[in-house]
C-alpha cells in the first residue's frame, strides 16, 4: 500500500490544473494497486480540484483501490459530493 500525503504540498487546493498535476504525480509513484491518500493538514479543496484529482483517479484508473485518510469535515463534504456526482455519471465507479 502506497500512502500519498497531500499536506506537504499545501493546505489549500483550488484548481483543475493542480488536481491534474498531483494526480499524475500520484500515478507516477504508485507501484501497486492500493493507495491511501492522506489529507492531514489540508484545510480546503475546491470541487474542481477534487474532481480532477480524485474523481478522475477513481473513474479513469479503476484498477487502483483508493482509501482516504485525514479528511477534515469541510474537505470531506467536498470530496463526498464530487465522488457521488462521479458515481452518478459513471455507475461502474467504486
Amino acid at each position: 500500500m502506497h500512502t500519498f500525503r497531500l499536506g506537504p504540498f499545501g493546505r489549500s487546493f483550488a484548481t483543475r490544473g493542480r488536481g491534474s498535476e498531483l494526480r499524475e504525480q500520484l500515478l507516477s509513484e504508485t507501484i501497486d494497486e492500493d493507495v491511501e491518500i492522506d489529507f492531514t493538514g489540508v484545510e480546503h479543496v475546491s470541487s474542481s480540484f477534487a474532481d480532477e484529482f480524485l474523481g478522475r483517479l477513481t473513474t479513469d484508473h479503476r484498477d487502483i483501490r483508493v482509501s482516504l485518510l485525514g479528511l477534515g469535515s469541510d474537505v470531506e463534504r467536498v470530496v463526498t459530493t464530487v465522488l457521488e456526482r462521479r458515481r452518478r455519471i459513471a455507475p461502474a465507479c467504486r
